[in-house]
């Protein structure tokens, strides 16, 4: 989405100011462990070229790692631009102005909703964000924490990846103890002792791949819905334990069956120092506890400040009046929606008015239309607790200081790489004079070198393991706190309005006399117009990210509450509009109506006669004499009888 800039901005700060700047400082540390191991290539240069390009080469992969995570660390401190078109619309914006910025929003597949799903969670008082989980797994998940399913769809998935690799973890410690009972009771037969090493090193590797993968699951970019989370891993390790003690007492039988080993062979293999995966397990298992600990500590404070309010404001009513009914929906849409925008953003429209009309006869007819319109979301500031602050500050360290320990273990790799190359070089010219003493009876040579080589196998097996767990846990956590520094939340106004009626036309003229010197006709359409408003003010939730599409996560519908005094003040203006129409066309300027009085004045003059007005004086004197004479009868009349005689 374009960088529209506008001189009243909508006061969205960069949330990732201290993440961004404990991410630089891990980066940074990193890059030093690079560098010392550079440093050192030059002591050792003169000792052993080949150990000292391996210090080079862990020194510059560490030095390109620390540098790009405190790049990134960087890039999360630099100004947040934010323009006036962010956030993105809950579905395709039909504003005409803003054209341009909602077909980005639909290339990138950002919009959440469609028109006709706001249009029924409106009408239907529901909220159709909070989706059923998917899968066997997700929905235990949801049963053991039921208001998980109102949280936004990245904390959800959190929760569900959690709460998935740890029970995949957990089996996997049920699986080994029973796979360890039944090496250790004789019940594998003679290959109880083999079992357990190769099945713990199978195990570690499959733990870790899992919690590497959990910890990819919730990136931002890769987030834009609910995933679905099955219990396949948890039945993989069920029967991987089964089968594989089966198999390997099967091949260890055949080996014995067919090859036939003699004695001498089992003193050199007792030699062998067989890998341990306990303390890998246990550092995996505690370091994944920790991780859910505070992961959920952060969901569960956040649940408390979710709502699941799904109540909005309707208007329903017949009304009578003389206007067009393009001229009502003109009304709403050009003048009393637009006087409720934010800070003069366009609003953004859903559905848009596109009134039909049929007419049925000569002058009458019915129409309807449809308006869904969101106003632009007003950024609502969350205060958070101090704890919460808290949990998320030190989820953010503790992911920086693994990954640090896990920098330092890679670097731990470059002595173990180098004392491997001598070692390796020692061992193929020394394996054939030992294999000839063995042949003569002699096996301490080759025993040293079976235990020597051995030796150095496990111990950079287990730096591998840890080197590759305490990344992986670090990842996680830096990727699951990262997402309670990204959420932001918006406030706005949503509404439908539903307008359907009849309409009919009649003349009005006024002025017809003979003498007016003036006459105005006018079509009046009488209309009967039932509209039917519901509105509600929604809560929404997105997720931001550092860089050009910064606001640009799809936008969820969180909770939504009633507007009664809003959806008032809007009835009341669009009958003030009403009431205040003008039917008859009239004079509108004082230049107007002087012409109308000069034409008067020249129509009067027009119509003067002389002989006319004298008719009209004897005429008038001639009804005051018989009105006098009238009078004078009446008083007669009334004089009494004895006042005549007398």
């Amino acid at each position: 989405m374009a960088y529209d800039f506008g001189s009243k901005g909508l006061g969205i700060g960069n949330p990732f100011k201290q993440e961004g700047l404990i991410r630089t400082i891990g980066g940074i540390v990193v890059a030093g462990i690079g560098l010392y191991s550079i440093f050192n290539v030059t002591d050792i240069i003169e000792q052993d070229m080949t150990k000292a390009w391996v210090y080079a080469v862990v020194g510059l992969i560490l030095l390109i790692t620390g540098f790009k995570r405190a790049g990134s660390g960087l890039f999360q401190l630099f100004k947040f631009f934010v323009g006036r078109s962010v956030p993105t619309s809950l579905s395709y914006n039909l504003t005409k102005s803003e054209t341009e910025n909602a077909q980005i929003e639909r290339k990138e597949n950002v919009l959440a909703y469609k028109a006709a799903t706001l249009e029924s969670m409106l009408m239907g008082r529901k909220n159709a964000t909070f989706t059923e989980p998917l899968g066997w797994m997700g929905r235990f998940v949801h049963s053991i924490f039921p208001k998980l399913i109102f949280l936004p769809y990245p904390i959800r998935n959190i929760s569900q990846e959690i709460i998935s690799v740890l029970a995949t973890t957990i089996v996997a410690f049920i699986a080994f103890g029973l796979t360890y009972f039944v090496s250790s009771s004789g019940l594998a037969g003679e290959a109880g002792h083999i079992i357990m090493p190769v099945f713990s090193l199978f195990i570690l590797i499959y733990l870790v791949a899992a919690w590497r993968q959990a910890a990819n699951a919730v990136s931002l970019n890769k987030v834009k819905q609910l995933n679905s989370a099955g219990a396949a891993s948890v039945a993989k390790i069920i029967s991987f334990s089964i089968l594989f003690p089966v198999a390997i007492g099967v091949g260890y039988h055949y080996i014995n069956k067919n090859i036939k080993p003699d004695g001498e062979f089992y003193q050199v293999i007792d030699k062998v120092n067989l890998f341990s995966a306990w303390p890998s397990l246990l550092t995996l298992l505690g370091l994944g506890t920790i991780t859910a600990a505070l992961v959920f500590y952060l969901v569960g404070i956040r649940s408390k400040q979710s709502s699941t309010e799904t109540e909005v404001s309707e208007y329903r009513e017949n009304l009578q009046e003389s206007v067009h009914p393009n001229e009502i929906f003109i009304n709403i849409e050009n003048i009393v929606l637009a006087n409720r925008r934010y800070k003069e953003i366009p609003n953004r429209t859903y559905m848009n008015f596109d009134p039909v009309l049929k007419e049925q006869s000569q002058g009458k007819g019915s129409f309807a239309g449809e308006l869904l319109i969101e106003t632009q979301p007003e950024f609502a500031s969350a205060v958070q607790p101090a704890n919460y602050k808290m949990a998320r500050l030190i989820s953010t360290i503790l992911a920086q200081v693994l990954i640090v320990i896990g920098g330092y273990l890679f670097f731990s790799f470059a002595p173990q790489i180098s004392s491997g190359i001598e070692f390796f070089q020692y061992f193929t010219s020394n394996i054939e004079g030992a294999s000839r003493a063995a042949n003569n009876g002699q096996l301490a040579p080759l025993q040293s070198l079976i235990s020597d080589s051995s030796g150095l196998i496990v111990a950079f097996v287990s730096t591998l393991f840890f080197w590759q767990i305490v990344t992986t846990i670090g990842r996680m956590l830096e990727n699951f706190s990262h997402i309670f520094w990204a959420e932001l939340r918006f406030n706005s106004l949503l509404m439908y309005m539903k307008t359907e009626g009849t309409f009919a036309e009649s003349k009005v003229s006024t002025g017809m006399s003979i003498h007016d010197s003036t006459r105005s006709e006018n079509v009046i359409v009488k209309s009967s117009i039932t509209p039917w408003v519901v509105s509600s003010r929604i809560n929404t939730s997105t997720f931001a990210t550092s860089g050009a599409n910064n606001v640009e996560m799809p936008r969820y519908v969180m909770s939504m509450s009633k507007n009664d005094d809003e959806l008032n003040e809007i009835v009341t203006e669009i009958k003030a509009f009403l009431r205040a129409r003008e039917n008859i066309a009239g004079f509108s300027n004082t230049a107007d109506l002087q012409h109308a009085e000069n034409i008067l004045k020249v129509n009067n003059a027009s119509r003067y006669n002389p002989n006319q007005i004298a008719n009209a004086d004897d005429e008038a004197a001639g009804f005051l004499r018989n009105e006098q004479q009238n009078d004078e009868q009446i008083g007669d009349e009334s004089v009494p009888e004895q006042d005549k005689i007398s």
